[in-house]
């Protein structure tokens, strides 16, 4: 069977080593199993980023800046107009 030569010392290192073993030739069989496996996990993990997505709109609101620190208008103005004690 034909193999294939791949430069694993250029490919990132969390690709290389959860497909790639430790060998530079693989058979065209190895990388469409490899092929098959980044397939499924670019699946489970646009799933899971959607499950975020939907998680943070169901459950989350912003933020007023004001309520981050613990302030509101009110302390500012207290009915009288600014500047005209």
């Amino acid at each position: 069977m034909d193999e294939v030569f791949i430069r694993t010392w250029t490919l990132p290192e969390w690709l290389s080593k959860k497909y790639f073993k430790e060998k530079d030739f693989y058979s065209i069989d190895e990388l469409i199993a490899i092929i098959e496996d980044l397939d499924a996990d670019v699946e489970n993990l646009e799933e899971k980023l959607k499950d975020l997505e939907n998680d943070i709109q169901e459950n989350y609101r912003p933020i007023p800046y004001a309520e981050q620190v613990g302030i509101s208008d009110r302390d500012f103005y207290d009915g009288q107009i600014i500047g005209r004690g």
